[in-house]
């Protein structure tokens, strides 16, 4: 799961915390200026396929993020495969969703390799739902914006069924080893749910229905949407939290599906604010329920004073933007990333790769 895309700098958090010293309103139009230019995504691209992506946060070696290789390809796919779909597609743009998926299906494999294993369409892969999940995505994307070919349609499918069967034996299944994260099953869902209509597969789209079916009925419980659940989907760790929230609103927005809404707003209902007022045009979102203090940990990513969450508000970024409900919300969390400092790092992506995917994913994406 998502931790933390981008760096907090001092000056806003002093301002979020207190309310002073505010810049004067952001326009939209500013927004402009961290948009992804052919030139920055060429970068983001070298470093990606080239050195690849640190297994850290924001270059931190405490902040361990494993997955990074798999979600710097998946996300510059969903980037690009966006960018085709609005009519601004980059030069080559299959053989870039190629390569990307090449890596994805390689190297990207390696920290979930320590698990169980299954031959598909020729390829080892390993059970993760995380990790199936967003391969199936990358592979609908490619359907999507009709840049597939035989061999990847031949995947898309094969992988799809791959993963019906696992699914029929066990709904919610783990991200890694016996780690079971039910917002994690969300990537794999709005994958099935985008086979079952690119396709014509009416049996992958009723197990996407199935899969998100089940993720809403734990959000419904009375303690809100787990954390963590055992094999069986009981709650094992039940404390709901703003980062698996904004995640799983945000995945099966791309899915197109109705549900996601139910997550995202939950999430800007309890988990965020305006910290300095209604009227400064800043937004961040909180790690854990209000009136509870928990530490930082590896999902939370930093944790801001209030206990304000970096991984949370650069996830309801994502979230929002893929939701027709609650565009002032996504502005003013995009505000808040700017001010933050996001725009070192967006003009430098091959030095900070994971964090400018996920934020130009996350103020690109569009659902599918």
């Amino acid at each position: 799961m998502l931790r933390a895309p981008f760096r907090v700098l001092s000056p806003l958090l002093a301002l979020l915390t207190s309310g002073l010293g505010a810049p004067a309103a952001a326009e939209d139009s500013r927004a402009s200026s961290s948009a992804p230019t052919e030139q920055s995504l060429e970068k983001l691209e070298r470093q990606v396929l080239g050195g690849g992506c640190a297994p850290r946060l924001m270059g931190d070696s405490s902040r361990r993020f494993v997955e990074s290789q798999l979600l710097c390809d998946a996300h510059l796919s969903f980037i690009l495969v966006q960018l085709a779909l609005d009519g601004t597609p980059l030069p080559e743009s299959p053989r870039r969703l190629k390569a990307l998926l090449k890596d994805a299906l390689t190297r990207a494999r390696g920290p979930f390799m320590k698990g169980n294993t299954t031959r598909v369409q020729g390829h080892t892969l390993p059970d993760s739902i995380l990790y199936r999940g967003y391969v199936l995505l990358m592979l609908a994307g490619m359907e999507r914006a009709e840049m597939a070919d035989a061999e990847t349609t031949a995947l898309f499918d094969a992988l799809a069924t791959s993963l019906e069967s696992a699914l029929s034996q066990q709904l919610l299944l783990p991200s890694f080893t016996k780690s079971i994260w039910p917002c994690d099953s969300a990537p794999a869902a709005a994958g099935l749910l985008l086979h079952g209509r690119l396709r014509g597969n009416a049996s992958s789209l009723a197990m996407g229905e199935r899969l998100t079916a089940r993720l809403a009925q734990l959000a419904a419980l009375p303690t809100g949407f787990p954390t963590r659940v055992n094999a069986k989907g009981h709650p094992v760790e039940p404390t709901p939290r703003a980062t698996t929230l904004a995640w799983t609103g945000a995945f099966l927005a791309m899915g197109a599906h109705l549900t996601a809404s139910t997550f995202t707003t939950t999430l800007l209902k309890d988990y965020c604010d305006h910290p300095g007022g209604e009227l400064l045009p800043f937004a961040a979102c909180r790690e854990w329920p209000r009136g509870m203090n928990k530490p930082e940990d590896s999902a939370s990513g930093p944790l801001m004073q209030g206990g304000y969450s970096v991984g949370a508000s650069a996830l309801a970024i994502a979230a929002t933007h893929l939701s027709s409900e609650h565009p002032t919300w996504h502005r003013d969390l995009v505000n808040s990333a700017r001010e933050m400092g996001i725009q070192p790092m967006l003009e430098k992506p091959h030095q900070h790769p994971l964090e400018a995917a996920l934020y130009w994913w996350g103020t690109t994406a569009r659902p599918w």
